[in-house]
């Protein structure tokens, strides 16, 4: 009895570890195939973020890059915008003085000097050139704006200002023009004699608000070039 009891208990220790190695012969390939999942996904996750890690690189650079051109963008915008203003090209407004003359309503009969009762080109170029002087940030004559090459000429008995021909009275308006530096010049005290002498028409008056148009012509440079940077 007690043998068959025995033989029974060997039975089984035998049946159970031969369980258990097939339970381990069959665990094993899953384990394995688990391990190279790992390694895999592993794998996987570094090449993602060595790839991200290159991406934010890229990123960062092109940043810093859009960051270099956006601020040439507004400083070139800013110097073009300036430049602009100083070639005459934008129109402007601000505080200022129109200066109008007109020729005399009447010439004396017999006059010897009929030219004195006139207005000429040279009148309009001192009054232009006093404002300046004066402080005018802008000036047009009868709507035209003066620039650098502007000519205020005569043709015959009209005055021309570039191609435009102009009508008296001529009205001279003159942006930022201060009125007691323009009134004190020698240029305003001999109009203002020559208004009482021929009767020319000679007003300054100061406004809150007036408009200088832009320059409409293509500058005539033909030697001028813009000084290089630094030079």
């Amino acid at each position: 009895m007690l043998a068959v009891v025995c033989g029974l208990a060997a039975f089984g220790v035998v049946v159970a570890g031969h369980s258990q190695r097939q339970q381990g012969r069959a665990e094993a390939p899953q384990q394995a195939r688990l391990a190279h999942l790992v390694e895999s996904e592993q794998a996987a996750v570094g090449s993602l973020q060595s790839a991200a890690a290159r991406l934010r690189q890229q990123l960062a650079h092109a940043q810093q890059s859009r960051s270099r051109s956006s601020a040439l963008s507004q400083q070139t915008t800013a110097e073009l915008a300036g430049l602009a203003v100083t070639a005459g090209e934008t129109a402007l407004q601000g505080p200022g003085l129109v200066v109008t003359l007109d020729d005399a309503p009447n010439v004396p009969a017999g006059s010897a000097d009929a030219d004195a009762y006139r207005i000429h080109d040279t009148d309009l170029q001192l009054v232009v050139n006093a404002l300046f002087a004066a402080g005018a940030e802008a000036v047009s004559v009868n709507g035209n704006r003066v620039s650098e090459v502007t000519s205020i000429r005569a043709a015959g008995q009209t005055i021309v200002v570039d191609l435009t021909p102009l009508l008296p009275p001529y009205r001279v308006t003159a942006i930022g023009a201060d009125q007691r530096r323009f009134t004190r010049s020698a240029v305003a005290r001999r109009f203002g004699e020559w208004t009482s002498e021929f009767g020319l028409g000679f007003d300054v008056s100061a406004r809150p608000a007036v408009t200088v148009p832009a320059f409409v012509l293509r500058a005539p440079l033909a030697a001028a070039a813009p000084q290089p940077r630094g030079g």
